[in-house]
């Protein structure tokens, strides 16, 4: 009996764990386009081996570990970003640029220059993000990519193409953080 209920607790200790990440609480399942998600995966950005950025979140409509099968899904995802430290809304914008450049075609990311321009304004009208922030980024086959900023909806920036290579700025071949990307993917 005793060991049903220290088995039972350290299960239960291990799911509310998996909702903490980097001391940011993270639902376990939200709404996206009308759809259920759950959370997939996180972990924490780390950008120069010390400095702590942003956890991510990945939530997905069935959980996976194959980050082309999040990619080109048909149905909604999230990636969500809960700023750990003070961010240039440029700078944040600068690195999705960076991670779209990395994952992409030279006639690819030629032809997002419009819908770059789209996310740049965004960023603009943001200016800075701050630590505790959170940023939504929800893609919606047919419709794009909603983003949202502190719990205020941006703009969508439409094709599904676009959520496409947004996504693989954490989960293409080239992502922001590997270790990142296997916390999104639930292998870390």
């Amino acid at each position: 009996m005793k060991k049903a209920v220290a088995l039972l607790l350290m299960t239960a200790s291990m799911v509310v764990g998996a909702a903490d990440i980097g001391g940011v609480k993270l639902e376990d399942n939200l709404k996206v386009g009308g759809s259920d998600l759950q959370l997939n995966g996180g972990g924490v950005r780390v950008k120069f081996g010390i400095a702590k950025v942003y956890v991510g979140a990945l939530y997905t409509a069935q959980k996976t570990a194959d980050a082309n099968a999040v990619i080109s899904a048909t149905t909604p995802r999230r990636m969500q970003i809960s700023l750990l430290r003070d961010v240039a809304a440029e700078d944040l914008h600068s690195s999705f640029i960076d991670g779209l450049e990395d994952n992409t075609s030279s006639a690819e990311f030629a032809g997002f220059k419009p819908r770059i321009q789209e996310m740049n304004a965004i960023f603009q009208s943001v200016k800075e993000v701050k630590k505790g922030d959170v940023i939504a980024l929800d893609f919606i086959p047919g419709k794009g990519t909603q983003i949202t900023v502190r719990g205020q909806v941006k703009d969508v920036i439409a094709g599904d193409d676009f959520a496409r290579a947004l996504l693989k700025i954490w989960l293409g071949g080239k992502p922001a953080s590997s270790d990142l990307k296997k916390g999104l993917l639930g292998s870390k």
